[in-house]
């Protein structure tokens, strides 16, 4: 709340999407509009012909034919099976799990771009990285996919690394530890933040079972953009 916390998200589920018909697949999938620009990072769900929320989740177009899709650990199997559900066979997609892939490593709270700035040469101004992009940055001798998002409320980065790369990267943060002062947080800190910033959480706050608008989430569905499923 007042500095700085590193976490480790690597429990996140990982989903690639891509083929030819990929932008069509996810529009009429998620609730949210996904056709946006390359780098750009969009928080929507996934609903039911009731409107009842099946996946909550962050999609960041990777490039125009390549979407990864952040979902719950817990949620990952049941997330993986509901994307292949709405899968049609004459829809050029494919549905990859990229789970162990990447590791992530979340650099949070007000002091979060000093840390940044330390461990990488890159920019993160909010003129050169503005919040719900990603980018790619370097730490150290390692290459990072940095999504400027938050699930704690204050300021952040999502530090998404190569497996083979992840102990690098976190030594290299955990070796700033005497010149700018945070501390190593586990989920009931996450957990305890995200509450107070009244953030959802999938199998606590909402289910398929509730509603998107009344769960309070009409704000990241856009019924503008055409069909999808749950729009009724």
């Amino acid at each position: 709340r007042t500095d700085v916390g590193i976490f480790d998200l690597s429990s996140f589920g990982k989903i690639l999407v891509q083929g030819k018909d990929v932008v069509t697949f996810l529009q009429k999938t998620c609730a949210g509009n996904i056709d946006v620009e390359v780098g750009k990072i969009v928080y929507t769900q996934i609903l039911n012909q009731r409107g009842g929320i099946e996946c909550d989740l962050t999609v960041s177009r990777l490039n125009p034919h390549e979407f990864l899709l952040v979902v719950p650990c817990a949620t990952l199997q049941r997330d993986l099976n509901t994307l292949k559900k709405n899968l049609q066979l004459n829809e050029s997609v494919v549905i990859t799990n990229v789970s162990s892939s990447e590791a992530v490593l979340g650099i949070m709270g007000p002091n979060s771009r000093k840390v940044m700035s330390s461990i990488s040469p890159n920019s993160f101004s909010n003129e050169d990285h503005p919040f719900g992009f990603w980018r790619d940055i370097e730490v150290g001798s390692g290459l990072v996919r940095a999504h400027r998002v938050s699930y704690v409320g204050e300021l952040g980065w999502e530090l998404y690394v190569s497996s083979d790369q992840a102990e690098h990267v976190f030594e290299t943060i955990l070796a700033l530890r005497d010149t700018i002062p945070f501390q190593l947080c586990g989920m009931h800190t996450l957990d305890s933040c995200r509450i107070e910033k009244a953030y959802r959480h999938f199998g606590h706050d909402i289910t398929d079972e509730d509603h998107i608008l009344e769960a309070g989430l009409g704000s990241v569905v856009n019924l503008k953009k055409g069909d999808f499923i749950g729009r009724d």
